[in-house]
């Protein structure tokens, strides 16, 4: 012990007669670590605890009962929002509690079921309704709560203002605020309820949705208005599936009385009589039963994605560090191989060298992990409030966990103990004259290094691709917890990231023969970094690192994005302007001269018609599309009847053989299950549902699945010849800009005026939601990949002092040296960028091929389209440019150097 602790209270020493190396040294160590820390405080506080979530779900009510499929038998998770499935039942095998559910009105027979005493406050959610903006309409979603109390606490909060206590007064989200550009204090008018408009008097937040939009009223003065004013308006239809789909949105908060309780037991009996229930107490203390229910379907799959995910990105932020810290530890032992050669020339063994070495890494890397660990959990708290903006959601509390922030500080110690151990060994087999006479003999790399990298990058590749791809879901853990798909996931980028790493110094050779053929400066710069590749080596695999951490977590991000919205179901194309009628007939010339004046620059209008089939006085039905079979059953779908420009504003097709066929008489179909013999099938009912069908000849022009916005189109004088008649039912523009939200207001609010019953929108298509988790990795891997390529360049620029000093004192000007050292900060930049790029497609394609397992729709293989190929050049080719900038720029005193 005693040698070791002569051994630190060296280390100690040199760290602090060499604080500009050292602080160099610590910053690699700690940006890392900085980042692991950050992403671990926004995950773990992103994460609620049962209470917390319980507080979202319920406020301060002690259950939520909600009216899943009254008269069937549920199954539930803890948390129904986790899963909750109805179970299989044969006709006329009801229970008695099915039956009872069925015939008894929810609130009455809840509280027969609930403890004597419990209080029911009805929690269901509202319509979406439209409310009178600045501009015009805006939709918002609708709710009642009384506020005044603290029963709705943690579920919505009261931010600023009042709460509601007086009649027609109500409170909005602030997102409702900022997007209707109304404030506290002003009046609100919901379509339907002109005549009682609401006094905005405070402002609320929902913790888990920071950015829904809605409208809180008071008890009684909403619900039931709006659905009399839509019943009125012909807008709400009383369909059984209406009345169904209406009765599974009711829910109850419950409070109950003194010394009362809900456990799994009442649940269960809940769960018979088709009525789920969230109870503070089992989620609080949730029993063996009520576990083995939490997953849900799909969810085994789903848990392995999650650690696969997990454990390659921690994977790749242990070789981060380790490659970010060998550099520095490399630059400090050759900086200091005199005073290790003087430990040698007094007798000292290469052990002891080794060990010296050593307990600089040790001493240096805990120093940068615990200024890592602090730095990060500070800018956490610092910047919690935008987290939590960019993310949608609070966080449950600022959560920094001992265990958590040691074990980072521990594993980046420990890293970079390792990374310190090459050094150590190289330093232990310098020969003593070379480290006295301060000479760095230059090694050749052998002939097989290049190939064994890129063994090691196809294998790598291959084992990750084999991971996501092929290999079974939901295997045993083989090792650490981990199944057999994420350790190859896991092991196949980190493998190719090494095998990369093995071609630096081929590349530094190559760049080297090149030189010749450049001006002094850049030549000086090439040779020398070809020459010194223990030095640029290092350097290189620092940037790389970064860089490939970055890339890997941009083509992750904006893959996962592409997919999301691959898997977006569209009406009509982005962009597209569509009035839909119900029964407005008379009023669309007056609909298509104010939507123009409301919103310029629309381009053609297209006429959207509907074909009816009467089959006596008054009566009529829809004419629809018949296509393929699916799921034992013959599919149908809606028969758009319009003409040539349809084409172009439906479906954004401009296809000369289309509009011919369209022009001649025939169908165009997109979809190829609705074509049929080269005819397209419309079918319709008559007297007593009686089926009829006539055919159209057809032309196929297939289209994208996520394009087939109408699987048939007929022009309107094909269907008056079919003895069919034609109805309008709306027009479609196909703007060529986008249109402004407020705009969009004001044509809305237009058309509300003149054709109460008619729909009016603007496709905004697929709008991607960030997590508070993904922001956090964004921030951090750009701060990291920052920080790594000013840290390494600055030391490599300082290891390479020497030879600047003899650039001096053979008359080089200021201005060369500056050149050169640029450009050798440049080309460590270029070279780490451009392999780093590389290394980060690795683990990004294999995570989003095991993502996209189950996703409908959604791309097997990254279209190239979706790469962020902005970010990606800003780290190849712009981080260069800074670096080298940043190195000639660097303060240069030569004549300070002494050998």
């Amino acid at each position: 012990m005693s040698a070791w602790r002569a051994v630190l209270r060296m280390a100690r020493r040199d760290a602090l007669r060499a604080k500009g190396r050292s602080a160099l040294v610590v910053a690699m160590i700690a940006l890392p670590v900085l980042g692991a820390t950050g992403v671990d405080v926004v995950h773990r506080s992103g994460q609620l605890t049962a209470v917390e979530r319980a507080d979202r779900l319920m406020g301060r009510s002690d259950a939520l009962v909600g009216a899943y499929d009254p008269g069937r038998s549920v199954e539930q998770s803890v948390f129904p929002a986790d899963g909750v499935r109805t179970l299989p039942q044969r006709p006329g095998s009801e229970t008695p509690e099915q039956k009872r559910a069925a015939i008894t009105e929810p609130a009455a027979l809840l509280g027969e079921l609930l403890p004597k005493g419990s209080t029911l406050t009805p929690a269901r959610t509202g319509p979406v309704a439209a409310v009178q903006t600045r501009d015009g309409l805006a939709p918002v979603d609708t709710f009642e709560a009384d506020l005044a109390g603290d029963l709705w606490q943690g579920r919505l909060n009261l931010v600023s203002g009042r709460a509601p206590a007086a009649a027609h007064e109500a409170a909005a989200t602030r997102a409702f605020l900022a997007g209707t550009g109304l404030r506290i204090g002003d009046r609100v008018t919901v379509r339907g309820l002109e005549s009682t408009p609401f006094t905005l008097t405070g402002a609320v937040e929902s913790p888990g949705e920071l950015n829904k939009s809605e409208l809180i009223a008071r008890p009684g003065e909403l619900y039931q208005q709006l659905d009399a004013a839509q019943v009125v308006a012909g807008l709400a239809p009383q369909s059984p599936g209406a009345e169904q789909a209406a009765a599974k949105k009711a829910a109850w908060l419950v409070r109950l009385p003194a010394g009362a309780s809900l456990g799994w037991d009442q649940v269960r009996e809940l769960n018979r009589y088709g009525y789920t229930l969230a109870s503070r107490q089992v989620a609080a203390h949730p029993p063996a039963d009520a576990l083995a229910r939490q997953e849900a379907v799909g969810a085994e799959d789903a848990r392995e994605r999650r650690m696969m995910t997990v454990a390659t990105t921690a994977a790749m932020a242990l070789l981060e560090v380790a490659l970010l810290a060998g550099p520095a530890f490399a630059v400090g032992a050759r900086r200091a191989r005199r005073q290790l050669a003087l430990l040698g020339a007094a007798g000292g063994r290469p052990g002891h060298v080794r060990a010296v070495v050593l307990g600089g890494g040790l001493v240096l890397g805990a120093a940068g992990a615990v200024l890592g660990a602090v730095v990060g959990a500070a800018l956490v708290a610092v910047l919690r409030t935008r987290i939590e903006e960019w993310g949608g959601s609070r966080f449950g509390q600022l959560a920094l966990r001992p265990s958590d922030l040691a074990a980072i500080a521990a594993v980046g110690m420990l890293t970079a103990l390792l990374a310190a151990l090459l050094p150590a060994l190289q330093a232990g087999r310098r020969e003593v004259l070379d480290g006295l006479t301060d000479r760095d003999p230059v090694r050749r790399s052998a002939r097989w290094t290049p190939l064994l990298g890129l063994a090691a990058v196809l294998v790598g590749a291959a084992l990750a691709l084999y991971g996501a791809v092929v290999a079974p879901t939901g295997g045993m853990p083989v090792l650490a917890g981990l199944s057999t798909r994420t350790l190859s996931v896991l092991t196949g980028a980190t493998l190719a990231e090494l095998g990369l790493l093995l071609f630096t110094p081929l590349l530094l050779a190559l760049l080297g023969r090149l030189a010749r053929l450049l001006p002094v400066g850049p030549r000086l710069a090439l040779r020398d970094a070809a020459r010194h590749r223990s030095r640029t080596g290092p350097a290189v695999a620092a940037v790389l690192a970064a860089v490939a951490g970055a890339v890997a977590v941009g083509v992750h991000t904006a893959g996962a994005e592409a997919q999301d919205r691959a898997s977006y179901r569209l009406e009509q194309p982005v962009g597209a302007v569509r009035i839909t009628l119900h029964g407005d007939a008379d009023v669309m010339p007056q609909l298509r001269t104010a939507v123009v004046q409301d919103l310029p620059d629309l381009g053609e209008r297209a006429d959207l018609y509907e074909a009816q089939y009467v089959f006596c006085e008054g009566c009529s039905s829809v004419v629809s599309a018949e296509g393929g079979p699916r799921y034992g059953q013959t599919v149908t779908g809606p028969t758009v009847v319009g003409d040539t420009q349809v084409l172009h504003n439906l479906l954004a097709l401009r296809d000369r053989t289309a509009e011919e066929a369209l022009l001649a008489g025939k169908a165009v179909v997109t979809d190829p299950s609705y074509l049929h013999d080269g005819k397209a099938v419309l079918q319709m009912q008559g007297n007593g549902m009686e089926a009829r069908k006539v055919t159209v000849d057809a032309v196929l022009v297939d289209r994208p699945v996520g394009q087939r916005y109408a699987p048939v189109v007929v022009a309107p004088a094909t269907i008056r010849g079919l003895g069919l008649q034609v109805v309008p039912a709306g027009a479609i523009w196909l703007p060529t800009a986008p249109v402004a939200d407020r705009a969009e207001q004001r044509a809305a609010a237009t058309v509300a005026r003149l054709a109460p019953h008619s729909e009016f929108g603007v496709e905004r298509g697929y709008r991607p939601q960030d997590s508070v988790v993904q922001v956090a990795l964004s921030g951090f891997a750009a701060l990291v990949v920052l920080g790594a390529a000013v840290v390494s360049t600055a030391l490599a620029a300082a290891d390479a002092r020497r030879e600047r000093v003899l650039l001096s004192a053979i008359g080089a000007r200021p201005r060369t040296r500056r050149t050169v050292a640029g450009l050798q900060a440049g080309l460590i930049a270029l070279l780490g960028g451009l392999l780093g790029t590389v290394s980060g497609f690795v683990p990004a394609y294999a995570l989003l091929r095991s993502r996209v397992a189950g996703m409908t729709g959604a791309p097997a293989v990254l279209n190239p389209a979706d790469i962020p190929w902005a970010t990606i050049g800003l780290l190849a080719l712009a981080l260069p440019v800074v670096a080298g900038l940043l190195g000639a720029l660097r303060r240069d005193d030569p004549a300070g150097w002494r050998g």
